[in-house]
Formats: C-alpha cells, sequence, structure tokens
C-alpha cells in the first residue's frame, strides 16, 4: 500500500505571524524525503509516495526576508495520519523549546506528556503517553531569526505504518 506524501514544498504557519502572503516577513517551506540506509549510511531520496514502514524525514526551512530580525518564531511540524513519529528525531539548528501535541495541534506540552488516570481500584497512576500518539512537533526559537535572509531549520522524521 502506498501513500501519498503531502507535506512537500508547502507553505507551514507561523503561530503569531501572517506567512499566507508572499510579502511576509518570514517564510517556510516543508519538505519530505525518504531516508535510505546502506552499509551503515544514511542517504535521503525526495519523496513523493512511500510504503509502509519506510521512514521519513521532514525538512523545514524559514528565511526572513524582512528588514528587521524577528524574535519568538513557533514551527509546527504535522506528524501525518498514517505515520508516527520516531521518538528524539526532532531537531533544530538553533536553540528551541521542542513541544508535542497529542490533540491535533490544539494543546502543546513538554516531553515527556503524562497523564493521570485512576484505576477502578481507586489507584492514582501516571501514564506515560507514547511517541505514537503524538500528532505535531512544535519549536520555539530562543532565538531571532536575522533579518535579510536569516534561515532556520528544522527536522524530524516518521514513520509509516
Amino acid at each position: 500500500m502506498r501513500h501519498l506524501i503531502f507535506a512537500s514544498l508547502m507553505c507551514l504557519p507561523l503561530f503569531g505571524m501572517s506567512t499566507g502572503h508572499a510579502d511576509a516577513p518570514v517564510q517556510g517551506t516543508m519538505q519530505a524525503f525518504i531516508v535510505e540506509i546502506d552499509d551503515n549510511k544514511e542517504s535521503l531520496k525526495a519523496a513523493t509516495d512511500v510504503e509502509p514502514n519506510q521512514l521519513v524525514e521532514y525538512q523545514l526551512t524559514y528565511v526572513n526576508k524582512g528588514a528587521s530580525n524577528i524574535d519568538g518564531l513557533s514551527v509546527v511540524g504535522p506528524v501525518p495520519e498514517g505515520t508516527t513519529y520516531v521518538s528524539d528525531t526532532a531537531n533544530a539548528d538553533v536553540a528551541a523549546l521542542l513541544l508535542v501535541s497529542i490533540d491535533g495541534g490544539k494543546t502543546f506540552e513538554s516531553e515527556p506528556v503524562v497523564r493521570v488516570e485512576t484505576r477502578s481500584t481507586g489507584e492514582v497512576v501516571e501514564k506515560v503517553i507514547p511517541p505514537s500518539e503524538y500528532t505535531h512537533i512544535k519549536w520555539k526559537a530562543e532565538s531571532a531569526i536575522k533579518s535579510d535572509g536569516g534561515t532556520q531549520f528544522y527536522t524530524y522524521r516518521v514513520r509509516v505504518k
């Protein structure tokens, strides 16, 4: 069964900023690559469709085309339906706080995601939500994206179900 990768070269949302227009100061793109491993060496191949169990790397690039540095950049990447986030693969080329969502991107929190459950016996236990239940990955950059072409780069990986 093949799945179509929808996130190739698309504009991405920035929270608190408008990127829907070509003249927005910060513009983002997202590309999807199949991760191929041969003789313990990784290579990336542009993804248009994928097969079950393949590893896909998403690369999000943001460029500041404005004349001023911009603080507080928040970048969100989806974990597409039919895939699961691969733990510990979210990276950024700048210092950034990593947050995850398990509710379709409505709320975000730090890892590990923990929920408190009360068992039928009345015992209260903490349950760690596994990365397989993440729906979105979010970074909050701790440094400004520089003006006039400053770039920030983010990556994460998912496995096709």
